[in-house]
């Protein structure tokens, strides 16, 4: 196998993709300008080795993808997480592989069905876990497959997914799973800054006044951690800066205003164009303190270190998706999602373990808010109890609270994007004659009353069934959303195609 190299200046800075047909083995690599690149693999990764030798093939610290080859193979690297993927397709004389989906289907020429009111449900199944999310994306070319966190082979007998190593390690207590975490974190500060590469990178945590991004910005601090971002407000209007934390940490603050994602233009198109609810842009207010680095995130602590949580799964199932709406927008901005508490979260029965242990009971504190691990790693460096979790807050924008009025009188789209979209319904309508359906009317003002009227629904659910469980048994529909905002994914991924077609 082969690797050959095809600069593409006028790419997203860290995008890439890799084009290798089936009668010969070499591998033309399609890339940004920030993608370091070897005769022998490819990256915009950080993990836990030394960088010069790029055995980011043999861990699962890692974070960004790549491509390696060894042993006459080339193995395509998915990070350490779900907050981000590698995609592929495979037809009868080349096979592609990206670190970004738009850029896939630029490449292809591929679309989807403008139609289809499920891809915000499919997109979101990947919270069930490794082996139950819905693996693939129906385009007009084939099917797209979506790769988490493993690894996908490129070998003589074809296309094979191989497992990550990194099970059985040791964390029988809060000091053998600390020494983890503190191992971890070390390894990541000095790749990420190595000398040998093009483009050395500089760290940067988020710090909010919860569990997950306090404890991980301690051990970021332990480590050589300078700077983080901090959003002043939650949804509500709640105060979620992490300023005292920060201050306390001797870290300099970026402070963000949570509502700034709405000055840009066309600000949502690269965050529902990552096959997600795009939840996450409200980093777009960030970008200016993005570039050139590895963001530390609390992503996934709320199942990794919560101490009731019950999702014990080595498959990796989560609470929500936040984190994965990043997955296009960081390659523009040119940084990388470190989700640090997935390190390690495939043994999250041990996990558990220990934070339901005797010894983490001094770090317990009454509710059903409780993170000992991370209590205990934040106290341990000198935080106050009252300073951190406690109260869970949330600062990601929810696309589909209401399209009218949502925090302030602001709606989820700005107004360019609006018209737009709605602009893309009506000239996509006969994709639903095809279907033997009626299009939806491009009217934002009926969109508002048809969510009002089904989220109504929402609040009678609740209150019956908290009266009456049989009504829940029974089966009565909850809200899910509802009318034009289930065809905001085609929209925005016919949008961000354009970006590699220019």
């Amino acid at each position: 196998m082969e690797f050959r190299y095809e600069l593409k200046a006028r790419w997203p800075f860290l995008a890439w993709l890799a084009q290798g047909n089936k009668s010969d083995r070499v591998v033309t690599v399609y890339h940004g300008s920030g993608v370091e690149t070897a005769p022998d693999w490819f990256c915009e990764a950080v993990w836990d080795g030394e960088f010069e030798r790029g055995e980011f093939d043999r861990t699962d610290v890692i974070v960004g993808s790549g491509a390696r080859i060894r042993d006459g193979e080339v193995a395509f690297i998915a990070p350490g997480n779900s907050v981000d993927r590698l995609q592929w397709f495979e037809d009868d004389a080349a096979i592609y592989v990206s670190n970004s989906l738009s850029c896939l289907m630029a490449q292809l020429d591929a679309s989807v069905d403008p139609s289809y009111p499920r891809y915000i449900k499919d997109a979101n199944t990947v919270i069930d876990g490794l082996d139950r999310h819905k693996p693939t994306l129906s385009t007009d070319r084939g099917d797209i497959h979506l790769l988490y966190f493993h690894n996908l082979v490129w070998s003589t007998a074809g296309l094979q997914l191989r497992a990550k190593p990194g099970l059985g390690r040791d964390f029988s207590s809060f000091e053998k799973y600390h020494e983890f975490l503190q191992r971890s974190m070390a390894a990541l500060m000095a790749n990420l800054r190595a000398t040998q590469r093009r483009f050395a990178y500089k760290p940067l945590g988020t710090l909010s006044s919860g569990y997950d991004s306090t404890a991980v910005a301690v051990l970021g601090k332990q480590h050589g951690l300078e700077e983080v971002i901090t959003f002043q407000r939650a949804r509500e209007g709640h105060d979620d800066s992490g300023i005292e934390a920060a201050q306390r940490l001797s870290l300099r603050v970026h402070s963000v205003d949570r509502e700034d994602w709405r000055k840009q233009k066309f600000p949502e198109v690269p965050f529902i164009a990552s096959y997600s609810s795009g939840e996450d842009m409200v980093f777009l207010g960030a970008e200016a303190h993005l570039r050139g680095r590895v963001m530390f995130t609390g992503y996934h602590g709320d199942k990794v270190w919560d101490k009731t949580t019950t999702y014990l799964s080595d498959q990796i199932r989560r609470g929500d998706p936040s984190g994965l709406a990043l997955t296009e927008y960081r390659l523009d901005a040119g940084f990388i999602n470190c989700a640090f508490p997935f390190f390690g979260t495939r043994q999250v029965r041990d996990i558990h373990r220990i934070s339901n242990s005797d010894a983490m009971k001094p770090w317990d504190v009454p509710g059903n808010y409780s993170r000992p691990i991370c209590r205990r790693i934040a106290e341990e460096a000198g935080l106050a109890r009252e300073s951190f979790g406690m109260k869970k807050k949330a600062v990601t924008v929810d696309p589909f609270a209401g399209w009218e009025v949502q925090h302030g009188g602001g709606s989820f789209l700005a107004p360019e994007s609006r018209a737009d979209f709605l602009d893309w319904i009506r000239r996509h309508r006969s994709a639903w004659t095809k279907r033997g359906a009626i299009a939806p009317i491009a009217s934002m003002k009926l969109n508002y009353w048809v969510n009002a009227l089904f989220s109504s629904g929402v609040d009678f659910n609740h209150w019956i069934s908290a009266r009456t469980p049989l009504w829940r048994i029974l089966g009565y529909p909850s809200y899910q959303p509802h009318y034009l905002n289930l065809y905001l994914f085609p929209w925005a991924i016919d949008r961000m195609k354009r970006r590699y077609n220019d």
